[in-house]
């Protein structure tokens, strides 16, 4: 998998996981909320990882062929550009600093753009709600003192964080390095540069950094205000490099072009 010679690295879509455990003793009925029901949360959830990933590994096998696990993608009837890209769609569980997630991994044969992760995010919400989700909270994970069930749907207001795999690990990673964009061949166009740091960003496994500055450049004032936003997650010829002392460069380059146009009046 490979997008302008570079390794296309899976992602992992993170979502809350809650349970209900109910004691050996519960006298459970489904009809009724049992006495001694406790309501677990995905810190509470950590010690069950292996025993809840195992549940998940068998809901994966159901009506799949043997050896190959379910793929949400085989049912993913929407955008032909989302169907293009994903190539696979698997559920897991995520601990994640002692918090266990509920985690969909991607297979990309190329990198989603903001609409389409958040079509496929919907879709996966639906999945959780009503598809995969839905059978798999029916499932009883016994466990010592009484049994789990586990629900990967949160409600409508589902929320994502997104991971590169490439940064699991028992230590924090180091912060990375900017990717380098030169402004030059762009045209001027805001839309452009904003399109190719995003690419940059995710091809170093800076995903959220990419969305971060992808929403605090929606919600700029004008093109030189974006331009500095960009800078300030790329190196671009506006960054400003380290020691020197802070005041975006792109404040003085808009002062400039203003005093231009005051002289050309």
């Amino acid at each position: 998998m490979k997008e302008d010679d570079r390794e296309i690295l899976p992602v992992e879509l993170l979502t809350p996981l809650t349970a209900e455990f109910y004691p050996d003793d519960s006298g459970f009925d489904y009809e009724e909320e049992a006495d001694g029901t406790e309501y677990l949360e995905g810190e509470d959830l950590a010690q069950y990882e292996e025993i809840i990933q195992k549940m998940v590994d068998k809901e994966n096998s159901y009506g799949s062929v043997e050896g190959k696990t379910c793929n949400l993608m085989d049912y993913f009837h929407g955008s032909s550009s989302v169907r293009e890209k994903v190539r696979q769609a698997e559920v897991s569980v995520k601990n994640v600093d002692g918090v266990l997630y509920g985690c969909t991994t991607l297979q990309l044969k190329e990198y989603l753009d903001t609409q389409e992760l958040h079509e496929l995010c919907e879709y996966i919400t639906g999945q959780y709600s009503d598809g995969w989700g839905e059978g798999f909270e029916q499932r009883e994970i016994p466990v010592e003192g009484g049994c789990l069930y586990v629900h990967f749907w949160q409600g409508q207001e589902q929320k994502f964080q997104q991971r590169t795999a490439a940064l699991k690990t028992t230590e924090k990673a180091p912060y990375p390095k900017k990717p380098k964009l030169k402004l030059l061949g762009h045209d001027g166009n805001i839309y452009s540069i904003l399109a190719d740091a995003r690419r940059r960003l995710i091809n170093q496994g800076q995903a959220d950094q990419a969305e971060e500055m992808f929403r605090k450049v929606q919600k700029s004032g004008d093109y030189y205000q974006a331009l500095g936003i960009i800078s300030q997650y790329v190196e671009t010829e506006l960054s400003v490099p380290a020691g020197e002392e802070k005041g975006p460069k792109v404040s003085r380059e808009k002062e400039k072009n203003r005093k231009e146009k005051g002289e050309s009046r």
